[in-house]
């Protein structure tokens, strides 16, 4: 519990202080309080006093990630919010955006629109009211590899005990920046960065090299079969690192199902996103593709129908994620990061696959990095059947066991993590 003295000094910063809103994981603990700094000063003040008052806190951008995951701590603490550090900067002739934690895409979008830039920033999946900043640290934001080292420069960093610091990342082999942000993109237990965990070091303000808005797409398709094969894998190792795909994911007959997407094909789909400024360089990128495709043994088809939309599968609206945490259902989530090496990833899949409470589990893989990201999602609970939360720890357990087999990284789950 926070002293009445703490918190009155808390206050007197000038930052906002509310309760937390509904979650919707039923697990860890209520924050305390919701601290809102609208400054880099304020925010400094903010930690330090914390830091100095052996509080326990955690940071995120906006608190809107889908929902999955949001007004929750591991300990008894609070949360603090950056949404209200929203500075944006613009160099439109070198395509460079300089962003605070609270820049959302649709205000990035915005600001692009009105200065008439070649540049633009993809949508992420989880909405155009989520922070840049946040889904570029924790989620590498496309789907490329090593997007956050090619696409990340500049990095203003707050430490736990209120020290900013200016890291530059020159090129990907900055290793002040990888001591400072030592894990991958994606949720992890050891807590780095904002939705999350937040539980490390902050960034309060990075650049992102923006690409260049392309004039032309199109959007095939792999169809593969019902497993998923290391030739697949291969295939789609190539097409990324020859960088003719600008975004991937390969998703499940029954995740597609659950977002009440309908087609005729019964296996695995790997969407590709393939861009070109001219229709000649398009026409290039799209026979390379499908020379890949078929040196690999792999079928390609034009793209699949459908909203690919998680929140539509409770009723909820990806414009309004806050609103999921006051359903009577929620989402949940766990994920698993193995090197993207053929063999792994598609032994992992096939022991998945194999256990009886995982078997019918909606999931998809995307690379992040140099990594594949497992996410086996969405499964849907109610908060208040303890059948339903008996059954989400069940499948807890099951993953925690896969991941001991295949020793990989302890990676956060979005709902039941155990007692507290």
């Amino acid at each position: 519990m926070i002293s009445t003295e703490l918190l009155d000094r808390l206050a007197n910063t000038g930052a906002g202080l509310a309760r937390a809103a509904g979650s919707t994981v039923p697990g860890g603990h209520v924050p305390d309080w919701v601290l809102e700094p609208e400054s880099t000063a304020q925010l400094v003040a903010l930690v330090r006093m914390l830091h100095d008052g052996g509080v326990a806190w955690r940071v995120d951008a906006r608190g809107r990630n889908w929902g999955y995951d949001d007004t929750r701590v591991a300990a008894p603490g609070l949360i603090v919010r950056l949404a209200r550090l929203d500075r944006l900067d613009l160099d439109v002739e070198l395509g460079l955006a300089t962003v605070q934690p609270g820049v959302t895409f649709a205000q990035l979008d915005e600001a692009l629109r009105r200065a008439g830039a070649r540049f633009h920033l993809p949508e992420p999946g989880s909405g155009p009211h989520t922070s840049v900043l946040g889904n570029a640290l924790e989620r590498g934001l496309l789907a490329g590899l090593g997007e956050r080292e090619r696409h990340c420069r500049d990095f203003l960093l707050l430490s736990r005990d209120g020290e900013l610091t200016r890291l530059g990342w020159p090129d990907a082999s900055d290793e002040r920046v990888r001591r400072a942000l030592p894990y991958p993109p994606g949720p992890h237990l050891q807590g780095t960065l904002f939705q999350t965990a937040g539980y490390g070091p902050v960034v309060v303000e990075l650049t992102h090299v923006l690409p260049v808005a392309a004039a032309h797409t199109v959007t095939p398709v792999l169809l593969a079969g019902a497993e998923l094969t290391e030739e697949l894998l291969r295939c789609w190792r190539d097409m990324l690192l020859d960088e003719l795909v600008a975004s991937t994911v390969l998703t499940s007959p029954a995740r597609r199902r659950a977002q009440g997407v309908t087609g005729g094909h019964d296996g695995l789909v790997l969407d590709l996103y393939v861009t070109a400024g001219s229709p000649a360089m398009l026409r290039a990128k799209a026979a390379d593709v499908q020379r890949l495709a078929r040196q690999h043994g792999q079928r390609l088809a034009a793209r699949l129908g459908g909203n690919y939309d998680d929140l539509g599968i409770l009723g909820g609206n990806r414009d309004h994620p806050e609103a999921v945490g006051q359903l009577s259902q929620g989402l949940e989530w766990h994920t698993a990061a193995l090197p993207f090496a053929p063999s792994v990833v598609a032994a992992f899949a096939r022991a998945v696959r194999a256990d009886p409470v995982l078997v019918d589990v909606p999931w998809s893989l995307r690379p992040l990095d140099s990594r594949a990201l497992v996410w086996l999602a969405p499964l849907v609970y109610r908060k208040d059947d303890p059948d339903s939360v008996a059954l989400l720890r069940r499948r807890v357990a099951a993953v925690t066991r896969l991941r001991g087999e295949f020793a990989l990284p302890a990676y956060r789950s979005g709902a039941v993590r155990g007692d507290r």
